[in-house]
């Protein structure tokens, strides 16, 4: 079976318990979806060198955007209660 056709089920939805659970599941999500690194670093992608290829601003545009992709995972993961305290962050971290 090829890993191209693997897609994890949604995240498990925090509710407030069981916190130690829920964030090795949502790692391992993050994970799956090449979006753990972002988490731990919080490192923006370098700039595009001068006469980029489309394949270079490509690169550049998704290395930008998994920043953005893991903050939806990270909301979609936890319930209306805890998202109304965490809406207003720019960021995941």
């Amino acid at each position: 079976m090829s890993s191209a056709n693997f897609s994890p089920p949604p995240p498990l939805v925090f509710l407030g318990e069981n916190y130690h659970i829920w964030v090795v599941k949502m790692r391992t999500y993050l994970q799956a979806y090449d979006l753990w690194d972002i988490v731990e670093t919080d490192k923006e992608p370098p700039p595009l060198r001068a006469n980029p290829t489309i394949a270079q601003i490509r690169q550049h545009s998704d290395e930008r955007d998994k920043k953005y992709k893991a903050m939806s995972c990270l909301q979609n993961g936890v319930s209306d209660v805890i998202f109304t305290k965490i809406m207003a962050c720019e960021t995941h971290k």
